[in-house]
């Protein structure tokens, strides 16, 4: 009887500590969510309207490396670089949350937009490709 008892309390205690760990995953994984959302409402914020003034900035971290993806950064607008520094902080505190609870991600890479061009006072991204190569016969 005393070994069930142990058992069991050992169990309790074991599940315990998994629901835990599990409980400040998903409040670290809240966190990061706001700080995305506010990272977003302060570009959303800023009218675009001379596309020289933004650049495609990397957000996050991929458990594996390289960004989880852009966003239009308002260079101009952003003269005192608060809104560099939390996109900078968003990305260190993902890579620190992917190493903390072992994330794993797909690994993808994700290219990075030519520019930035303003439709409709938005920012919005746009890509070049690259000219496939002539083979010569």
């Amino acid at each position: 009887m005393k070994r069930f008892l142990i058992l069991l309390i050992t169990l309790g205690i074991v599940v315990a500590c998994a629901k835990s760990e599990t409980s400040n995953q998903e409040a670290d994984r809240e966190e990061l969510a706001e700080m995305r959302q506010e990272i977003l409402d302060m570009i959303n914020a800023i009218p675009c309207e001379n596309s020289e003034d933004w650049r495609p900035q990397a957000l996050g971290s991929k458990a594996c490396g390289g960004p989880q993806e852009y966003v239009p950064y308002p260079e101009a607008a952003d003269s005192s670089g608060e809104l560099l520094d939390l996109i900078e902080k968003y990305t260190e505190s993902e890579s620190a949350y992917n190493k903390k609870h072992n994330v794993i991600s797909d690994c993808m890479y994700v290219t990075s937009p030519t520019g930035v061009r303003c439709v409709d006072g938005k920012p919005e991204f746009f890509h070049t490709e690259a000219a496939p190569p002539v083979l010569s016969e």
